[in-house]
């Protein structure tokens, strides 16, 4: 039986998850992860829409809850929705005023999460190499190809739902990257707010169905084919580091429901070319202390897991 610090702290995980959606790069499967609910959040969600209860009914309620890990999911879902609704805007916030900061900070998480997720590997192979070098390759790829233009329209608009669903939990892939890749960030957040319950409506079933399948298919190759598919994981996050880089210079913008205007494409660059680009301080100094503040949250996080599973 979990006790109640448990339940709360799964529901911080989940605001974690889901406000890293604030980073175009930053995955919430990169953030499961390195909280260490990526595994059971894949099965839970896997499990859902398939029948469980005996035809006879036999099976209780309870029990059936148990097997389902419902109450896992539903704190874990409930903090992953507040995060995404609320808690999101506040690193929003300062995002806008301290990008080099944050942007830090989450590149230093991104790296020890692909490093802890290498070290589960249990045995390499030249398939476990293949797709560590794939996944790299597409993320990073991804990050390079300038997003392209698609009709408004409420079937694009269920499309770009599932695909955002689908990447929410896949590692290294951003589902708010995905909706700028496709040309739909800025379509779906005027149709949120303008409540064009249609388009809404599509654009929430196709999430739902995309996470679904998602997880059945992560469950199937994490099953199946562990370390290929976790030296794949690995890959997709190393690949997704080109889009956390804090220094960038942006070629092409979009526009918010508020008239703020944010980057849609933009480019690594170095330091050096950032001050001589921007003419602000790059701020090297004080994104090398946010890299340390997240190395030091990373093992707080571990140290506080395993006394609670020491407890429990």
């Amino acid at each position: 039986m979990r006790n109640l610090s448990y339940y709360i702290l799964l529901f911080i995980k989940g605001l974690c998850i889901g406000a890293a959606g604030v980073l175009q790069g930053v995955s919430g499967g990169s953030m499961a992860l390195l909280l260490g609910v990526h595994h059971q959040m894949v099965n839970a969600i896997s499990l859902v829409g398939r029948r469980s209860l005996k035809r006879d009914g036999a099976t209780s309620m309870s029990s059936w809850w148990r097997k389902n890990h419902g109450s896992f999911l539903t704190f874990l879902l409930a903090g992953i929705a507040i995060g995404l609704l609320a808690v999101r805007y506040v690193f929003a916030f300062y995002f806008d005023r301290y990008p080099i900061f944050i942007s830090s900070f989450f590149l230093s998480l991104v790296i020890i999460a692909a490093l802890l997720l290498l070290r589960k590997i249990t045995r390499w192979n030249l398939g476990v190499i293949a797709s560590l070098i794939a996944g790299c390759t597409l993320t990073y790829l991804l990050t390079r190809i300038a997003p392209f233009a698609t009709p408004d329209n409420i079937f694009t608009g269920f499309v770009s739902g599932f695909l955002g669903g689908a990447t929410f939990i896949i590692p290294g892939v951003s589902g708010a990257f995905i909706l700028m890749f496709v040309g739909k960030y800025q379509y779906i957040l005027t149709s949120f707010g303008s409540l064009e319950f249609d388009v809404i409506i599509l654009f929430i079933a196709g999430g739902i169905l995309g996470l679904i399948i998602s997880a059945r298919l992560i469950a199937t190759l994490l099953t199946k084919y562990y370390n290929a598919t976790v030296g794949l994981f690995a890959g997709l996050m190393i690949g997704s580091l080109n889009k956390i880089w804090p220094w960038r210079e942006v070629y092409e913008y979009a526009t918010t429901i508020q008239g703020k205007r944010i980057p849609a494409f933009d480019k690594s660059i170095l330091p050096w070319r950032y001050l001589e680009i921007t003419g602000k301080d790059p701020q090297v100094f004080y994104a090398i202390l946010m890299m340390a503040s997240g190395v030091l949250m990373v093992v707080l996080i571990e140290k506080i897991a395993a006394r609670l599973k020491t407890k429990s």
